[in-house]
Parts: C-alpha cells; structure tokens; sequence
C-alpha cells in the first residue's frame, strides 16, 4: 500500500500541459481556419458607392466577423472532438479520475479558446494588408487608443462566446458517448425544434439564446451570461462523463 498521496491540483497540471504539448493539431486546424475566414473576409463585410457627373467611387468596409464566426465555430467542433475515445484515453498514461480528466480538457479549452479569440481579433490586420495588396486603398478610421479599446472588447466577445460553444460542444460529446444513437437524435431534435417552435411566433429557441445572450446591451452582463451557461454546461458534461464504463 502506497502512503504517497497524489494531489488532484497536480494530475490536473500535469494533464493540462501533457494536452498542450500533444494536441498541436488543434492550433493547427485553427490556423487553417481563421485563414480560410480571412480569405472569405476579402470580398469585404459591405459595399456601397455613388458616383455623378465625371465621378464615382465604391467604399468597402472589412472586418474580421467572418473569421470570428468561423473560431467560434472551431471551437465548438475542438470540444466535440475531445470528448471521443481516443482523446479520453490519453488520460491513461497518468493516475486519473473524471474529475481530473475532466478539469484538465476544460483548463486546454479556455488556453485554446484565449489564444484563438487573441489570433481571431489581430486577424483584421491581415485582412487590410491583403486588402491593400489587391488595391484597395485602406484608412483606419480610429486613433491607437480607440483601436486599443476596439481589439480589447472584440478579443473578450469572441473569447467567452468561444466557451460558451466550447461547453456546448463538450456537453454534446459526453451525451453523444453515453449513447452513440444520440449522434443521430441531437441533430434531429435541434432542426425539429427550428421547425416546430420557430414558425413565426418567436419561440425558436435558438433565436430565444441569441437574443438573450448576444443582445445584451451591457457588455459586463454579456460575460456573466456567457459565463454562467458556460459554467452550468461544463458542469452537465462532467455528471454524464461520470456515467461512462471506464477505458470507453
């Protein structure tokens, strides 16, 4: 009998810099995606121009939306992915419970989440140097301080919107592990719900989420909603992961 007693706090760091070390294709598959977004964003977010006698010009305006999009949606499918067997597994090579397994995704999934709401928002550099390399004539229309500010609250939208599709999406993969025949019934059940409670009379409960989230005027209620959800779905996924046969 052992009378060393392993802390929960250290598997937990050890698991966590193990993911960090190993999970490159995460960060990889990110970094195909947020060029993908910029390739996309280069035919601009609007358009608009006039002209008259002897004149016309046409106004673009660029943003990084699109590649904000496509992060969120990165992360979802990064959580997703971490729940299935091959990942789960790699907890093996260390003394484990749930709870440490658990933690140890969750702790990869908020770092990956900052580096990629971080990487996302600087992505809009990118974008007006692509578009002066095809042209176009850029302008910043905001001085350092505001553009500061504008890349601060930018990078803290996308960052909690990231864990908030982050539990979503591990929360779906524990439920789909639990029972592979939910890999079938969640879809169905989404697209079914769209259909039934969203036929003109504002019950689609999707759009209900957006707007309770994303239509928050105040942005420091915007984060603790994101939060809060982030937290209780995060929670959900570790009380199913519980009910899975060890070495699933």
């Amino acid at each position: 009998m052992s009378f060393v007693q392993v802390k929960t706090s250290e598997v937990v760091g050890k698991q966590f810099l193990y993911k960090l070390k190993s999970y490159g294709g995460v960060f990889t598959s990110l970094v195909v995606i947020q060029l993908l977004g910029v390739f996309f964003s280069l035919s601009g977010s609007s358009s608009h121009g006039t002209g008259g006698l002897g004149f016309s010009f046409n106004i673009r305006t660029y943003s990084a939306d699109i590649i904000m999009a496509f992060t969120i949606f990165w992360g979802f499918m990064t959580a997703l992915l971490l729940t299935t067997k091959a990942y789960r597994e790699d907890d093996f090579a260390f003394v484990t419970n749930r709870l440490t397994s658990n933690l140890s995704t969750i702790s990869f999934l908020v770092t990956a989440g900052i580096i990629a709401s971080l990487t996302a928002c600087l992505s809009s550099f990118l974008i007006q140097v692509a578009a002066y390399i095809q042209g176009s004539e850029v302008h910043m229309l905001f001085n350092k301080e505001d553009m500061l500010a504008s890349l601060g609250y930018a990078a803290a939208y996308t960052g909690f919107s990231i864990l908030l599709f982050n539990s979503i999406g591990y929360l779906a993969g524990m439920i789909i592990q639990l029972n592979r025949l939910f890999l079938f019934i969640l879809p169905t059940v989404f697209i079914g719900s769209l259909i039934i409670l969203g036929v003109n009379d504002g019950g689609n409960p999707v759009a209900v989420l957006v707007q309770f989230i994303y239509f928050e005027p105040v942005f420091w209620l915007f984060i603790l909603k994101t939060l809060v959800l982030s937290v209780l779905f995060f929670a959900l996924a570790a009380l199913v992961s519980r009910r899975l046969e060890v070495g699933r």
